[in-house]
C-alpha cells in the first residue's frame, strides 16, 4: 500500500511541476509581447498622418453630435461609420476599420457636469502590430 502513495504523490508532483512551468512560460510571453509593444517606434510622417486621421474622425464626430442628441449617440457615432459600441459602465468604446494601415478607437464617457457634453478619445492603432501611433482629446457637444 506504501508503494502506490508514493507512486500517486509522484504523479501529483509532476503535474504540480508541470503547471508551475506553465504559468512561468505563460508570464514570461506576456512580458515579450508587452515589452515589444512598447518598442514600436513611428516615423514623424506617420504621426502627421495618424493626428491628421485623429483630426477627421473628430470632425466627423462633432458634424455628427450637431443632429444628434446626447441619448442618440451610439447611433451618431455609428452614422459616421463606426460598429457596434462595447460599453463599459458609462463608456462607450467604438471601433473603425478602413482600408489603411491603421484603425480607429473612439470612446465617449458623459460630462461630470453637462449633460449635453460627451468627453471624447480617438485613439490611431497600427493594424499590424497594434501598437497606438496617436490620441486626441475633446469634448462633444450634443444637440439640445
Amino acid at each position: 500500500m506504501k508503494a502506490l502513495n508514493q507512486k500517486g504523490a509522484s504523479t501529483t508532483k509532476i503535474i504540480a511541476i508541470t503547471i508551475i512551468i506553465l504559468i512561468l512560460i505563460g508570464g514570461a510571453v506576456t512580458i515579450f509581447y508587452d515589452v515589444a509593444d512598447k518598442n514600436v517606434t513611428f516615423s514623424e510622417e506617420e504621426i502627421s498622418s495618424a493626428t491628421a486621421i485623429a483630426q477627421q474622425e473628430l470632425n466627423l464626430a462633432s458634424t455628427a453630435a450637431a443632429y444628434f442628441t446626447f441619448d442618440k449617440r451610439a447611433a451618431a457615432i455609428q452614422s459616421i461609420g463606426y460598429g457596434e459600441p462595447e460599453i463599459e459602465k458609462s463608456t462607450m468604446t467604438f471601433e473603425k476599420h478602413n482600408e489603411t494601415d491603421v484603425y480607429v478607437l473612439l470612446k465617449l464617457q458623459p460630462h461630470e457636469s453637462y449633460a449635453e457634453l460627451s468627453r471624447v478619445l480617438i485613439q490611431i492603432f497600427e493594424k499590424e502590430n497594434g501598437a497606438m501611433i496617436t490620441e486626441l482629446n475633446n469634448v462633444l457637444t450634443w444637440k439640445k
